[in-house]
């Protein structure tokens, strides 16, 4: 299921998408994917913004707004704010973004698999971006992330647990 498209690329690790109507609203710190010709991208919903378009309705006559102005009777526009991780190409994964997506690309959730995937490094599981992001993404995504990881990753809980409270204490 698409959640969005890709409306603004802001650089190569931050992205703006519009959610569509009639997606499912996703969490905060949820791992999604964006396909590429020669892989995926993989980032986190970093953000979650609504915005009401009431700029224009003033200059609108009553009678025409419905026509020109339809968001009018649906005032609600929702964007994504992701954050890239990392790519996996050609099944192996890499922890940064040469080249951001397009806009208009589609963006979806990370299925099980492909997180695993994304988090194994040289055979063993890693969390290697973590440390780069750590400084962009505030303490709600980084927690929610150890999350998935550690339902992903059972045998790896311990050391997660230490992450978790690495990130809790920190201010």
């Amino acid at each position: 299921m698409v959640l969005g498209d890709i409306i603004r690329v802001d650089d190569a690790n931050t992205y703006i998408v519009k959610i569509q109507p009639d997606a499912q609203k996703e969490r905060i710190g949820r791992f999604i994917k964006i396909k590429k010709d020669d892989g995926i991208i993989v980032g986190v919903i970093k953000n979650i913004t609504h915005s009401i378009r009431e700029d224009l309705i003033p200059y609108i006559e009553p009678a025409m707004q419905p026509k020109y102005a339809p968001f009018n009777e649906d005032f609600r526009s929702s964007y994504y704010i992701i954050h890239g991780l990392g790519v996996i190409r050609n099944g192996s994964v890499e922890y940064t973004i040469d080249s951001p997506p397009d806009v208009k690309n589609n963006i979806d959730i990370l299925k099980t698999e492909e997180l695993k995937q994304f988090h194994i490094m040289n055979g063993k599981p890693s969390v290697a971006y973590f440390h780069t992001s750590r400084d962009a993404l505030p303490k709600n995504v980084l927690l929610s992330m150890v999350g998935q990881v550690e339902a992903g990753f059972p045998e790896c809980s311990a050391m997660l647990r230490l992450v978790r409270k690495y990130i809790e204490r920190e201010a």
